[in-house]
């Protein structure tokens, strides 16, 4: 093997690591904010305040199972809740139950930041308002996926554009190796 063989085959191993490597980061991402989130009839989101620290802080990722009317009853004091806390309003806010009630009209929670020093002020939240319990959190995820999700106009073409020049370079690579060999091997014969 000649010293330009191994240099190339070297660059090889390690570029084939490098992309093995991030391949296996972002599957293993999509798992744990797709797939898990999908089955257990919840979802992802990015938290964007710091009112739950040093649990969960901004930019971490928080992964929550859906609750409904029938499992709302598993709630207890300690659970971090996703809810709306305004039925008008679309936001969603990621606190911690720190009491419950039950009344006629269901279950329904007080609730408080972590880091915050007074119960929430749209107190108490009903059964009805909440979305999810958190199962776990991904740290700093969130950015990386607010980023990715802001420039995605560009991001999929330069990743399409670099797999397959990765595929053209193995492919070269591959086609250079089958010639070494075939040269090798004629000269043995010869």
């Amino acid at each position: 093997m000649t010293k330009k063989t191994k240099n190339t085959s070297t660059a090889s191993i390690i570029l084939s690591g490098i992309v093995a490597a991030v391949t296996v980061v972002f599957l293993t991402l999509a798992v744990f904010l797709v797939a898990v989130p999908k089955t257990l009839s919840g979802m992802s989101l990015t938290v964007l305040s710091g009112s739950m620290e040093p649990r969960v802080s901004a930019g971490d990722v928080v992964v929550t199972r859906g609750v409904n009317t029938t499992n709302v009853d598993e709630l207890t004091i300690g659970d971090i809740i996703v809810f709306l806390p305004y039925p008008e309003d679309p936001t969603l806010v990621t606190h911690r139950i720190i009491g419950l009630s039950v009344t006629q009209e269901g279950r329904s929670f007080i609730t408080k930041g972590d880091s915050n020093n007074v119960n929430d002020p749209w107190n108490p939240v009903h059964d009805y308002q909440i979305r999810g319990k958190v199962i776990y959190v991904i740290p700093k995820v969130g950015y990386l996926t607010h980023w990715l999700g802001s420039h995605t106009l560009w991001i999929f073409p330069v990743v399409g554009a670099l797999l397959l020049g990765y595929a053209l370079v193995s492919f070269i690579s591959s086609c250079r190796s089958r010639k070494t060999e075939s040269e090798l091997t004629q000269a043995r014969l010869q």
